[in-house]
Order: structure tokens, then C-alpha cells, then sequence
């Protein structure tokens, strides 16, 4: 089951790397922003979504279809 998204293109592409397991640090490296606006975008984010952890976001972003499945070989 899909559930609302309501996050801006930058928001997304966030949620999707701190599903992914990525620290502030790798993430800022990959958007090129500092660690402290990671910090606001994920923060915005759990707002947003009216949640508390990393790990609810991920669930978040899962149950909002914003992960895409990875195969193995």
C-alpha cells in the first residue's frame, strides 16, 4: 500500500540514501551540502511525515514506494 509522499524532489532523493544506511556525511558528500543541512532536510522530512527516527523514515519511504528493489546475482 502506497502512502502519501508530500516531499519536495530533494527530500526524496534524501529519504531514499538514509534507507539506503548513508550517514549525514556520505549524503551531504553525494547532494554537495553541508552535514548541518543534511540534518535540517532529514529533520523536514520527519516532520512532514510526523515521525521520529531513521528507521521510520525508512519504513516511510518503503511503504511510500520511493525504494527501489536491488537484486542480487
Amino acid at each position: 500500500m502506497q502512502q502519501k509522499i508530500n516531499l519536495s524532489s530533494q527530500e526524496i532523493y534524501v529519504a531514499q540514501l538514509v534507507s539506503e544506511g548513508k550517514t549525514d556525511g556520505e549524503i551531504a558528500n553525494t547532494i554537495f551540502v553541508s552535514k548541518r543541512r543534511v540534518g535540517e532536510i532529514i529533520s523536514n522530512i520527519k516532520n512532514k511525515w510526523n515521525i521520529s527516527t531513521r528507521v521510520e523514515l525508512g519504513i516511510q519511504a518503503y511503504r511510500s514506494g520511493l525504494l527501489k528493489e536491488k537484486t542480487f546475482s
